[in-house]
C-alpha cells in the first residue's frame, strides 16, 4: 500500500497589499500634483493678463488708431 501525501496548497490571499497601497498611494500623489501644478499655471483663455507667445506685453503695445 502506498503512502499517502496530502496535495492540498493552502492558499495566500492576503499577499500583495503592500504593493496595491503603494500604487494607490502613488495614484493619489500625482492627482495632488497634477492639481497643485494645474491650478498654479492655468490660465484661462479670457484672462486679460495672458497675450501670445512671442508678442509684445501689454504696456509696451503700440497704441491702436
Amino acid at each position: 500500500m502506498e503512502h499517502h501525501s496530502s496535495r492540498y496548497i493552502p492558499a495566500r490571499t492576503n499577499e500583495g497589499w503592500g504593493i496595491a497601497g503603494l500604487i494607490v498611494g502613488l495614484a493619489v500623489a500625482c492627482i495632488v500634483a497634477a492639481t497643485v501644478i494645474h491650478r498654479a499655471t492655468y490660465k484661462h483663455p479670457t484672462d486679460t493678463s495672458w497675450r501670445a507667445a512671442g508678442g509684445q506685453p501689454a504696456a509696451e503695445a503700440p497704441a491702436a488708431h
